[in-house]
């Protein structure tokens, strides 16, 4: 005879093996239905570890294969615990890097803890990690001189996570008798970081990209942006320039199988980013965002149509988000969490003289649901901005570097226009000095300190852009604000780099770039943090 068994029934460690099983959103909701269920998901660690990993935003990468629960847990917390409403951050790395010329500010960029910068025919890396677990090989200082790349390049780009250097030299005027397809446009060659050799993962050293082109003329290839390098893909977006006008295209290449494709866009292209391996996003000169998914045999398919307001929209836009976290060649460089595509944002800035503003959208918007439907759907402002987006007005001086959840910004000049959010508290000089701002938009956390807000202990302070404007609200969606008491000076500030437990901020002065790595003072974590 067969007796059945209630689920309550189970023995607790049976019950929290099956909660374990669970997706994280049904987990919460499982452990919410009774007593016997939530007592049992308190009690196991691992059923814990889990619900904090999601309520973070957080994805485990490959370093922490070798650790125990309690010590995930226990890194977990610490790195909870580091952004504070009001924190101080301590010098953990600096280091001057020089000869550098008078403009290689905006050609700076940061990954995994490893700074680079391409300056007049010079590639300088720099590891800035101070942890030696997750330190890369790299040398600690490396200058590569233009001798050993192609005379005139156009632009290179750097992965530290594959050791991938991409070299593209400059496109050269194609002239065109009559239609020509597959025509050679230009180049890109794939080398290693450490040596500037030939990367030993790409079938070929260098890889020629071809266009077609339907009609005679002299035509005139511009790169739109800088070319992207995720996983084992690189994009390109490119114009081709004739006397019928000009289109945009992007070259999708595969450096280690060794093809490239080019593909039209049917938008007049005022910014484009690349989401991941699967997906990227174009917005256009009418405001519209499209989502694009990529497929390695046949033309990338529009899925998403998302119409901006009309107050957001600019005849040029500006992407920032997260330097994209794939599988790695180097996992000892992974730190040992990455955000979740899921609780990412992406910062739309938008390039105009009259009100420039910032766009700060959530990614769940570009995730897997929006990618099943056949036909390209449009979706009205109404339906999506207010819910999704959080709006604020901002200054081209305002740096902005994005990671994860969170926003870091820097106003080193101009203080009297100081755009909104960046309300500096009572007592903090601003006359001779800057600070940096955190704004984070996760908003699992954000419910979670709603609902153990206290004013009188100011450890999450959640705001809404209704707190400081006095126009038009055009999305409320609320955020959490710190603020990093430490002082900065304003003289020849170059760029701010955030990341999950650091800042990075660089100096453009005397011929140098000075940088200065920061972390957060690491405060007592509290053993009843994770509930």
């Amino acid at each position: 005879m067969t007796v059945a068994i209630g689920f309550l029934s189970l023995p607790a460690e049976l019950i929290c093996h099956i909660l374990f099983l669970l997706a994280p959103r049904d987990l919460c909701r499982c452990a919410m239905t009774c007593k016997t269920v939530r007592n049992a998901a308190q009690d196991s660690i691992h059923v814990q570890y889990k619900l904090e990993l999601y309520a973070q935003g957080f994805t485990e990468t490959r370093t922490l294969n070798s650790i125990g629960v309690d010590r995930r847990m226990s890194s977990l917390k610490k790195l909870v615990t580091l952004w504070r409403s009001v924190f101080h951050a301590s010098t953990v790395f600096e280091h001057a890097v020089s000869p550098v010329s008078t403009y290689a500010a905006g050609i700076q960029y940061m990954k995994y803890g490893i700074w680079w910068m391409w300056d007049n025919g010079n590639l300088f890396i720099r590891d800035c990690n101070t942890n030696i677990k997750l330190s890369h090989s790299f040398p600690r200082y490396e200058r590569l001189s233009q001798d050993r790349l192609p005379r005139s390049v156009r632009s290179v780009v750097f992965d530290p996570i594959q050791d991938l250097v991409v070299v593209v030299p400059l496109p050269a005027i194609c002239i065109v008798t009559g239609a020509e397809h597959n025509r050679h446009i230009f180049s890109v060659e794939f080398r290693l970081a450490s040596s500037l050799l030939p990367h030993p993962d790409s079938v070929d050293a260098s890889l020629e990209c071809r266009h077609s082109f339907e009609e005679s003329g002299h035509y005139r290839v511009t790169f739109t942006q800088e070319p992207v390098i995720c996983g084992d893909r690189i994009v390109v977006l490119y114009c081709t320039s004739g006397i019928l006008g000009s289109n945009e295209f992007i070259q999708v290449i595969y450096w280690r199988k060794g093809y490239a494709k080019s593909y039209p866009l049917r938008e007049d292209v005022a910014g484009f980013h690349l989401v991941d391996e699967q997906k990227f996003v174009v917005i256009d000169t009418q405001g519209v965002i499209t989502l694009y998914t990529l497929q390695e045999h046949g033309s990338p398919q529009r899925r998403v149509m998302y119409r901006l307001q009309e107050s957001v929209r600019a005849p040029f836009y500006l992407f920032h988000a997260t330097p994209f976290h794939g599988a790695t060649a180097c996992p000892d460089l992974e730190p040992g969490y990455v955000p979740s595509l899921e609780s990412q944002i992406i910062v739309l800035e938008t390039l105009t003289n009259a009100c420039p503003v910032i766009l700060v959208i959530d990614m769940v918007i570009f995730s897997g649901k929006a990618l099943h439907s056949e036909t390209p759907v449009e979706v009205p402002w109404s339906e999506w901005g207010p819910q999704y987006t959080c709006y604020f007005r901002h200054h081209p001086s305002c740096q902005i570097s994005v990671f994860g959840s969170k926003i870091a910004c820097a106003l080193p000049r101009y203080a009297l226009l100081r755009p909104l959010p960046l309300s500096t508290p009572k007592g903090l000089c601003t006359d001779t000095c800057f600070y940096v701002h955190i704004l984070d938009f996760n908003q699992r956390v954000i419910a979670r300190a709603e609902n153990i807000y206290d004013p009188n202990l100011p450890t999450r302070l959640i705001c809404k852009p209704s707190d400081h404007s006095h126009g038009p609200i055009i999305s409320n969606r609320p955020y959490i604000s710190t603020i990093c008491r430490t002082q900065f000076s304003p003289y020849c500030f170059a760029r701010l780099f955030l990341e999950d437990d650091r800042l990075t901020l660089t100096w453009l002065r005397d011929g140098a770039v000075h940088i200065q790595v920061v972390s957060p003072v690491q405060m007592e974590v509290d053993s009843n943090l994770v509930h």
